[in-house]
C-alpha cells in the first residue's frame, strides 16, 4: 500500500494547495473590496467590468470606460506575465511563484501609492494621466498574476478573484450528490475559497474605510510574506528527476481543470 505523499513540512500537497490558494482567495477579495470602495469598480470580477464596458461603448456618458479598460489589459497582461514566468512546472511552490507573488506586491504597493497625496500621485498628475486609471491598472495586474499563479496548479486550476465558476460548481456538485456523492477534495476548495474569499472582503472593506488605499498595502505584504514562506518551502522540496512529470492522481486531475 502506497502511504500519501507528503511535504517536508509535513503537509501533503493538497494540504499545501488548499492553504496556499485560501489565503490568496483572501487576498483577492480584500484588495476587490478596497477597489470598489476607492474606484468604484471590481478589479477581479472581469464578467462585471466587460458589461460595463459594452454598455459604456453604447451610452459614454453611463461609466469611466478608460478605467474599465485599465482593469481589463491590466489583468490580461498580469494573467500574461503570470503564464510567462511559470512556464510548464509540476511544483506547487518555488522561486518562480514566489517571484510572481513579489511582483504582485509592487503592484499593490504602487496601486496604494497612487492613491493619497504623494509624489506618485504627483508625476501621475504631471504626466496628465487620471490617478483612477494607473490605481486600476496596477491593481487588476495584480489579481491577475495572482489568478494566474493558482490557475497553474499542478493537476487543477483554483480561481481566487472570482467565484460565478465556483459557485456553478458546487451547484452542480449538490445536484448530482445524490446519485455520484460528494467529492470532498473539490467541495473543501470551493468552499475554502469562496468563504475566505467573502472574509477578505469584509476585511478590506472595514480597512479601506480606515486607511483608504494605503489599506492595499496589507495584502501586498501578505503576498511578500506568502511567496518567502513558499519559496523556504520549495527549497526543502526534493527535485524531480531530470525529464519526469509527476503524474496528478486520478481525482485530482479528472475534471479538476474547470475549478475557476
Amino acid at each position: 500500500m502506497m502511504l500519501p505523499q507528503t511535504e517536508p513540512s509535513g503537509l501533503t500537497p493538497k494540504g499545501l494547495i488548499l492553504g496556499y490558494s485560501g489565503l490568496l482567495a483572501m487576498v483577492a477579495g480584500f484588495v476587490n473590496a478596497v477597489a470598489l470602495l476607492v474606484l468604484a469598480f471590481p478589479v477581479g470580477n472581469l464578467t462585471g467590468v466587460t458589461t460595463q464596458l459594452g454598455m459604456d461603448t453604447a451610452n459614454p456618458w453611463l461609466y469611466e470606460g478608460h478605467v474599465l479598460s485599465a482593469i481589463l489589459l491590466g489583468f490580461l497582461a498580469g494573467t500574461a506575465a503570470a503564464g510567462a514566468i511559470l512556464a510548464r512546472t509540476d511544483a506547487h511552490t518555488g522561486p518562480r511563484h514566489a517571484a510572481v507573488l513579489i511582483i504582485e506586491a509592487v503592484f499593490l504597493l504602487l496601486a496604494a501609492l497612487g492613491v493619497e497625496e504623494t509624489a506618485v500621485k504627483a508625476e501621475i498628475a504631471a504626466a496628465g494621466i487620471e490617478r483612477a486609471v494607473v490605481q486600476a491598472l496596477f491593481a487588476a495586474a495584480a489579481l491577475g498574476l495572482q489568478n494566474g499563479l493558482t490557475s497553474n496548479t499542478p493537476g487543477m486550476a483554483i480561481r481566487t478573484t472570482h467565484f460565478t465558476g465556483t459557485v456553478t460548481d458546487l451547484g452542480l456538485m449538490i445536484g448530482r450528490s445524490r446519485r455520484h456523492g460528494i467529492d470532498r477534495w473539490k467541495a473543501a476548495v470551493l468552499t475554502v475559497t469562496l468563504l475566505l474569499f467573502l472574509t477578505g472582503g469584509v476585511a478590506g472593506i472595514l480597512t479601506g474605510a480606515w486607511l483608504a488605499g494605503y489599506a492595499l498595502l496589507l495584502p501586498a505584504a501578505v503576498c511578500v510574506a506568502v511567496a518567502i514562506i513558499g519559496l523556504v518551502h520549495g527549497r526543502g522540496r526534493p527535485a524531480s528527476p531530470s525529464g519526469t512529470n509527476p503524474q496528478p492522481s486520478q481525482n485530482m486531475a479528472t475534471d479538476d481543470r474547470r475549478f475557476r
